[in-house]
């Protein structure tokens, strides 16, 4: 009776492990494909969270690239938009240009944008911002302890997180964000009324 058990524990995970592998996004395809890249990309897509559904608080602490203590608990009362992205991933220098222009559209609004630099050395990191022109700060690489604080919720490079007033997660774009996506995500936010 073990050994049938066994037998069908194995044929399922044989079986879990083939249908995973035929989806090329998938971790297992993604790890298998040699090329090395050595992330995860997101396949673009976008969650919003209804104001009645949020539950997951996220509250990031560390240090900036240019060395300075942050804690996005100090924007409570604004909708924060928060980017986990590294220079060496191409669609997050992809998306670099949309971000900071969105930035500095919502710059009147009470928004604050903060990135999440990850893997790579702060002097990296920086060299990026400059030649981005990005002008929101960016948490530098900690060895992941600031990843632990976004609560599993940004596992691809790049994830954008949208937090309401209140420091919720509010919304999710996995993978490449465009302007106007994002525009509309954080605009709903921000048209939410007080509870």
């Amino acid at each position: 009776m073990r050994r049938l058990a066994l037998a069908g524990i194995v044929l399922a995970a044989v079986a879990l492990t083939s249908a995973c592998s035929d989806d090329p996004n998938s971790v297992a395809a993604q790890a298998n494909a040699g090329d090395g890249k050595g992330y995860v990309a997101g396949d673009g897509t976008v969650e919003q969270i209804a104001p009645t559904d949020r539950s997951t608080k996220i509250r990031v602490q560390g240090k900036t690239l240019e060395g300075k203590a942050i804690d996005s608990s100090t924007y409570l009362g604004k909708v924060v938009v928060l980017n986990k992205w590294g220079s060496w991933c191409p669609p997050c220098n992809a998306e670099a240009p949309g971000l900071e222009k969105t930035s500095q559209e919502l710059a009147g609004e009470d928004v604050q944008f903060l990135g999440v630099d990850i893997r790579e050395s702060a002097a990296t990191g920086l060299a990026f911002q400059r030649r981005m022109k990005i002008s929101y700060p960016s948490l530098a690489w900690d060895g992941g302890g600031v990843l632990l604080q976004m609560k599993g919720k940004a596992n691809a490079t790049p994830t954008t997180l949208v937090l309401d007033r209140e420091g919720r997660l509010a919304g999710r774009i996995s993978g490449e964000v465009t302007g106007s996506v994002l525009r509309d995500m954080v605009q709903d936010v921000l048209d939410e009324q007080p509870a």
